[in-house]
C-alpha cells in the first residue's frame, strides 16, 4: 500500500467523522431546542464595551449595562445562537 493512499484514507476519514459529529450535535440541538422549555437554550451575562476616538487622538472608553444573550448548549453554533461554552468566556464585547 502506497503512502499516499494511507494519507488520503486518513484525511477521508477525519472529514467523514467531522461531518458525522456535527450532524450530531446539530440532532442534539434540535432535539433539546424541541421541548416544552427549550432546554437547549441558556443565558450569559455580556458587557457591551464602546471605544471611541477622540480628535485629540486619545481613546473613550464606554461600558453599557451588562445584558442577557441568549446561547445554546451545543459544541457548535446553530439556529442563529452562539455556543454557550464560547460566550462564557467572552463576556466582554468591544465595539
Amino acid at each position: 500500500m502506497k503512502t499516499s493512499s494511507v494519507v488520503q484514507r486518513v484525511v477521508v476519514g477525519m472529514i467523514v467523522a467531522s461531518g458525522l459529529l456535527y450532524l450530531g450535535d446539530y440532532l442534539w440541538a434540535k432535539h433539546l431546542m424541541s421541548g416544552p422549555n427549550h432546554t437547549g437554550l441558556g443565558t450569559v451575562m455580556v458587557h457591551h464595551e464602546w471605544d471611541i476616538p477622540r480628535k485629540d487622538g486619545r481613546v473613550e472608553f464606554d461600558m453599557d449595562p451588562p445584558e442577557a444573550e441568549t446561547c445554546i448548549h451545543s459544541l457548535f453554533p446553530h439556529f442563529g445562537y452562539v455556543t454557550c461554552w464560547y460566550a462564557a468566556r467572552h463576556t466582554t464585547i468591544q465595539n
